[in-house]
């Protein structure tokens, strides 16, 4: 029986023009956070429509995954330092999902 788990669901919305400076940064911070204890899951996609928007995807073993991650040496220098100044906006959501009946 699995237990349940923290879903993160992100919206990045980058300045116009920011997109390819974005991709390499998250792409560093995605190898930080899949080493993180609590994490399960981080990947993050580009539209091909819209190359300023991004979709991050992340799952966290516990409800406290996230607030953990928000707190890493890589999320306070990527996340915070170098990737949300290249933002006009993002939203971000986390549920949690119960783990299987079976």
């Amino acid at each position: 029986m699995a237990n349940a788990y923290l879903q993160v669901i992100a919206h990045f919305f980058a300045k116009p023009g920011h997109g390819d400076a974005i991709v390499k940064h998250l792409a560093e911070l995605a190898e930080a956070t899949r080493a993180e204890p609590k994490n399960l899951y981080y990947e993050f996609f580009r539209s091909p429509l819209e190359p300023d928007h991004f979709v991050i995807l992340e799952q966290y073993s516990d409800a406290n995954g996230l607030a953990e991650h928000r707190e890493t040496e890589h999320f306070q220098r990527l996340g915070f330092g170098t990737i949300i100044p290249l933002l006009e906006r993002r939203e971000v959501s986390s549920h949690m999902v119960p783990g299987d009946a079976a």
